[in-house]
């Protein structure tokens, strides 16, 4: 695409809303298969929707580089569902779980966190209420080829500091509180929110999980509950490598947030189907409450998103002007925008040279606002 594109960051942006789109249609079909609910009560999955499109994740949505995220999100959503529709039998199971493995391999392969789907994909495995041989065969082929991939991945790997590996551990009470912010993240903006909105989610989620283990059907939510340790290992990753940055880290680092978001909607497809099947009480008033939590959380996301979206184009504006005039830029200017003006001098008169990105020849000169 970025051939096709001469790498112009809003092609890039369109394709991030694409990975998205896909990843709320998988989404989708899970919701209507597993929980079957009629088409009246469609209005069910808004929630889900409204989370997935979130602009809590705004960095990820103005940022073409961050394509990675949504590579990681939307190929481990769906080689989950994959996996999920292993249980319908016949020959379809052999391409479902080929495309499976690939579809983890990709995602594994966009950012650490991605590696995660394995043990996800693993646990949906043992879930499945499939014939035992098959079972069987499919949870050992899938094992081996999560092991390949964590070696290839890791081979050559540069790692971060052993302090960097070793804060999260040597700190258990700092980590655990950075974990629950980040979990709360995907809610909320300020930090004693999120903590707040972290430690709801995790309540609520321990809840669901009692209910289905005690009524024995965790087949039957496999997928969610896939889901739910998909994100939650995820954030157990990002916590190890960050946790030594502060809690607060946790919160303003918007690019994280497509990640604890999945985690929210496992919990609340879980009360969902509880609330539907049982028909009880206390399950209607869990799954009440976490959609008005999500429903507050959206009207604040859209209202801060579009004021964090319009500072973002002006900033990435100003970028681009300053880009393309490189060479007639002083290196504080460089410095002010582009944080490494070595990086700028060395690496711009390549992208210029082969017509990339701002120097593309359909696209006209960058222009600052008047009023910046």
């Amino acid at each position: 695409m970025g051939v096709l594109t001469e790498y112009n960051n809003v092609a890039e942006m369109y394709l991030i809303r694409a990975c998205f789109f896909v990843t709320l249609v998988v989404l989708l079909l899970a919701f209507i298969d597993n929980i079957r609910i009629r088409p009246s009560w469609l209005f069910l999955f808004v929630p889900v929707a409204l989370l997935i499109f979130s602009l809590r994740q705004y960095k990820n949505m103005s940022n073409g580089y961050q394509i990675n995220f949504a590579f990681t999100e939307m190929f481990g959503v769906l080689a989950l569902f994959l996996l999920y529709l292993l249980a319908r039998g016949g020959s379809f199971r052999k391409v479902a779980f080929a495309a499976a493995l690939a579809s983890a391999t990709v995602a594994s392969h966009s950012v650490l966190a991605g590696l995660m789907v394995w043990p996800a994909g693993l646990l949906q495995l043992f879930l499945n209420p499939s014939e035992r041989p098959q079972k069987r065969v499919y949870t050992i082929l899938w094992g081996l080829a999560g092991i390949l991939v964590w070696v290839v991945y890791f081979i050559g790997w540069d790692a971060p500091g052993k302090g960097t590996l070793l804060h999260a551990i040597q700190h258990p009470l700092r980590g655990m509180h950075y974990y629950t912010n980040l979990l709360g993240s995907s809610l909320f903006w300020k930090p004693d929110s999120a903590l707040w909105g972290g430690l709801l989610l995790i309540c609520l989620a321990l809840v669901s999980l009692i209910l289905i283990y005690k009524d024995e059907r965790l087949g039957g939510y496999r997928f969610w509950v896939s889901l739910l340790l998909y994100s939650l290992l995820i954030l157990g990753s990002i916590m190890v490598g960050n946790s030594e940055l502060g809690v607060n880290q946790a919160v303003m680092a918007k690019r994280y947030t497509t990640f604890p978001i999945l985690a929210v909607v496992a919990v609340y497809a879980m009360l969902a189907k509880t609330a539907l099947e049982r028909r009880s009480i206390p399950n209607t008033v869990l799954l009440v409450a976490l959609s008005g939590v999500i429903l507050l959380s959206a009207s604040i996301s859209y209202r801060e998103g579009i004021k964090k979206g319009k500072k973002e184009r002006a900033h990435n504006e100003e970028q681009a002007y300053v880009l393309y005039t490189y060479e007639s830029q002083s290196d504080d200017a460089l410095s002010e925008l582009m944080r490494r003006t070595d990086v700028v001098r060395k690496q711009a008169p390549t992208l210029q040279r082969l017509g990339y990105n701002v120097f593309s020849e359909e696209s006209q000169a960058p222009r600052v606002e008047s009023d910046r």
